[in-house]
C-alpha cells in the first residue's frame, strides 16, 4: 500500500487556519474589551463628579469640609442628598438633619423641611421657600435639579 495513496493524506489541512481563526477570536474579544473598557472610564467619570447630585456618603470628604466648617452638617453626618455648585464644595446643597441648607460665598441658609412652603424649578436651579427665607441651589443641566426637586417634594 502507498502512503501517499491513503485517503487521510489527500485532506485539505485545516490546522494552520484553525490556529490564525483562534488567534483572530481572541484578538477581536481583547479589542472589544478595551473600546468598552475605555468607554465605561469616559462616560463614567462624569457619574461621580462632585457637581452632580448625589448621596452624601459617596462625596469626597474634601468636599463635604465646608458645610462642616459652617455647621451646616455635623462631622458624623451624611447628608441624604449633596450637591456641590463649585468642585471644592464652597456653594453647595444638602438634604440633611431633617433641612435643606444652602452655602454659598454670601454665607450659610438652612430651612426646615417641616417649615418649607414650595419648591420650584426656575429654569435648572431649585427655588426652596420658607417662611422666613427663599433658598435657590444652582442646577447646571444634567447635574440633577429635577431629582433634587422631587426630593423635597416628597418630604
Amino acid at each position: 500500500m502507498d502512503v501517499s495513496s491513503h485517503p487521510r493524506e489527500r485532506l485539505p489541512g485545516c490546522g494552520l487556519a484553525a490556529y490564525v481563526a483562534l488567534l483572530f477570536f481572541i484578538g477581536s474579544a481583547g479589542a472589544v474589551g478595551v473600546v468598552l473598557s475605555w468607554g465605561t472610564l469616559i462616560t463614567g467619570s462624569e457619574a461621580l463628579a462632585p457637581t452632580r447630585l448625589s448621596y452624601g456618603g459617596v462625596i469626597d470628604p474634601a468636599v463635604l469640609r465646608p458645610m462642616r466648617n459652617a455647621k451646616l452638617v455635623a462631622e458624623n453626618e451624611v447628608p441624604d442628598a449633596f450637591h456641590a455648585e463649585t468642585p471644592d464644595g464652597a456653594a453647595a446643597c444638602a438634604i440633611s438633619g431633617g433641612q435643606v441648607h444652602r452655602l454659598s460665598p454670601a454665607g450659610a441658609q438652612s430651612i426646615p423641611l417641616a417649615a418649607v412652603q414650595s419648591v420650584a424649578m426656575v429654569g435648572e436651579n431649585v427655588q426652596i421657600v420658607g417662611p422666613h427665607e427663599q433658598i435657590t441651589c444652582i442646577f447646571r443641566e444634567g447635574e440633577g435639579g429635577d431629582s433634587f426637586l422631587r426630593m423635597l417634594e416628597r418630604r
